[in-house]
């Protein structure tokens, strides 16, 4: 079965992956909005809670799948 590319990740919009949604980008790698997130101290810190909170989110969705499993043994 041939192998597909990974699919790029937003490193804004978390959990989505890469739409190309700025003109001219290729990719988070030269995405405009990514540098300008990045270089401002502010937004980043945003970010920083925003993969925080969607972490956790993960995290109990992952273990709320696991408990009726852990249940019925």
């Amino acid at each position: 079965m041939p192998r597909r590319p990974p699919t790029p990740m937003c490193p804004i919009r978390v959990g989505d992956a890469c739409t190309l949604c700025v003109p001219g980008a290729t990719g988070p790698q030269d995405c405009g909005l990514v540098y300008l997130v990045r270089s401002d101290p502010e937004l980043r810190e945003q970010l920083a809670a925003r993969r925080s909170a969607h972490a956790a989110v993960r995290g109990r969705a992952t273990s709320d799948l696991s408990a009726p499993a852990a249940a019925a043994r």
